[in-house]
Order: C-alpha cells, then sequence, then structure tokens
C-alpha cells in the first residue's frame, strides 16, 4: 500500500491536471468569494436592492464570517472540483489502459485503491488548509484596507471549520473516484458526478426543499448535510448528525469503490 501511495502521489504531482484544478479553486474561491464581493458591496450599484445594508454585507468578506464564507463557497465550486479530481484519479487509468499493467505487479487490488486513497485523503487536506489560509489572508487584507476591525474566530472554532471542510472535501473526492470506477469513463464519471451534484442536489433540492415526504429524504443526501454542517458555524458547532451522515457517506463510497474494483474484470470493456 505504501509502494502505492508513493506511486499516486508522483502521478498526482505529474498531472497538470491536478495544478489546474487547483489553481481554478482557489482562484474561484478567493476572486468571487472575497474581492469581487467587497467591490460590490464597498460599492454597491445604484440599483442594489436587500433587506440588508451594503455596509453590513461587506463584514462577510472580513475575518469574523471565515468559516461560513469559505464553508458556502466551496460546498458548490470545492465539491465540483473535488469530483473530477477524483473522477480523474481513477477513470483515467482504464482510459490509459494502465490499470492492467499496474495489477501485473506485485501490488494487490485493495492495496493499489487504499493507495489512490491516501493520496487524495492527502490532496483534499493540502486543500483545505491553503484554501483556508489564504481566505484568512485576503479577509486581513480586506479588513485593513477597509480600515475596520474585526475578530478572528476562536483556534477551536478553526480547528472544527477545518476539519468541516476537509470532510466535505474528502466526501466529494470519493464521490468521483468511486464514479470513476463504477463507469470506468473519464467523461461518464465527471458528468454523472457533475449533473447529480448540480442538478440532484442543487435544482431538485432546492425545488423540492419542502415537499412533505421528499423534504425527509433529502436529508439524507450529502450537499444537504454539507449544508447543515456549514449553516452551523453562523452560530456555533452543533450539527454532529449532519457531520455523522458524511462520514457515512465517506465509507460508503469508499467500500463500494473497493467493492466494484476487487471483483470486476479490468480488461472487459
Amino acid at each position: 500500500m505504501i509502494a502505492s501511495f508513493r506511486a499516486e502521489t508522483l502521478k498526482a504531482r505529474k498531472r497538470w491536471a491536478n495544478w489546474i484544478l487547483f489553481g481554478i479553486l482557489l482562484i474561484t474561491l478567493l476572486l468571487f468569494g472575497y474581492v469581487l464581493s467587497y467591490v460590490i458591496f464597498k460599492n454597491p450599484p445604484r440599483n442594489f436592492q436587500s433587506p440588508v445594508p451594503a455596509s453590513v454585507l461587506i463584514r462577510r468578506d472580513f475575518p469574523e464570517n471565515l468559516l461560513p464564507t469559505v464553508l458556502s463557497s466551496m460546498s458548490t465550486i470545492g465539491a465540483a472540483i473535488m469530483i473530477i479530481l477524483g473522477s480523474l484519479s481513477t477513470a483515467s487509468e482504464y482510459g490509459w489502459l494502465t490499470v492492467q499493467t499496474i495489477l501485473i505487479q506485485k501490488p494487490g487490488r485493495v492495496a493499489v485503491l487504499l493507495g489512490k486513497l491516501l493520496n487524495l485523503g492527502l490532496i483534499t487536506l493540502i486543500t483545505s488548509l491553503v484554501a483556508l489560509g489564504l481566505a484568512a489572508l485576503t479577509s486581513y487584507l480586506l479588513v485593513s484596507i477597509d480600515g475596520s476591525s474585526s475578530a478572528w474566530p476562536s483556534a477551536t472554532e478553526l480547528l472544527k471549520g477545518f476539519g468541516a471542510l476537509w470532510l466535505q472535501l474528502a466526501v466529494w473526492t470519493a464521490f468521483g473516484m468511486f464514479l470513476g470506477i463504477a463507469f470506468r469513463s473519464t467523461a461518464a464519471a465527471i458528468g454523472g458526478g457533475l449533473t447529480y451534484l448540480f442538478v440532484g442536489e442543487a435544482l431538485i433540492a432546492g425545488l423540492l426543499r419542502d415537499t412533505p415526504g421528499i423534504k425527509e429524504i433529502l436529508k439524507f443526501l450529502p450537499g444537504v448535510n454539507g449544508e447543515a454542517v456549514n449553516a452551523s458555524f453562523r452560530l456555533s458547532f452543533r450539527s454532529p448528525n449532519a457531520a455523522i451522515t458524511l462520514v457515512i457517506y465517506l465509507a460508503l463510497f469508499t467500500i463500494l469503490a473497493l467493492f466494484i474494483f476487487q471483483r470486476r474484470d479490468v480488461t472487459a470493456g
């Protein structure tokens, strides 16, 4: 497994697509999540209408709201990028016909997949650290430019927020990894994952959120539980059930990926 992990980290560093996705994620977070919103709220257009004054809304970009701002931004673009990343890590092996070559070597199928999983866990850890760190730096610069004051979240709250971010990114990455193995096609895995995220979770769940019967089912979806965890940071971290559900999804996607990868003939079309 360690040898597989080392091989996966090498491939991850050499794959330009990973760096491009990482760059897109950070640029989107900082540009749209902070810089553009600050400029708009600082200089609101004449037709700007909101029950909350722009002078209050602008504080979402300040350190006091670091966690809810980062978590809300990463729940969309972050989830999409992680699905793509996870799909590429497994489906590309089938596209390039390298999975057969890998399995000819000494590592067994479980060791190969666990090596991929450890590598993806490391990637999501680094992504969470860098995203939260750069967001904190950006919020500090913006509040300094504005000449305002803002309190930072406590160390405990920051640790919980980091854990929530890492957990959500890991769940979506594992989902992409599972789809890559299930479909054995990069395009199908990415397309299916993004369709579920933006149509199944965002659109359908948003429209049917208050429909009797269906709203009970929606409570079990990973994205809905991610939103519950994110919303808890507006006051305090009081959503243990949502976090547990995400952990269950992480384990479920991993187990399903292992099961399919173990039993399926990798040479079949």
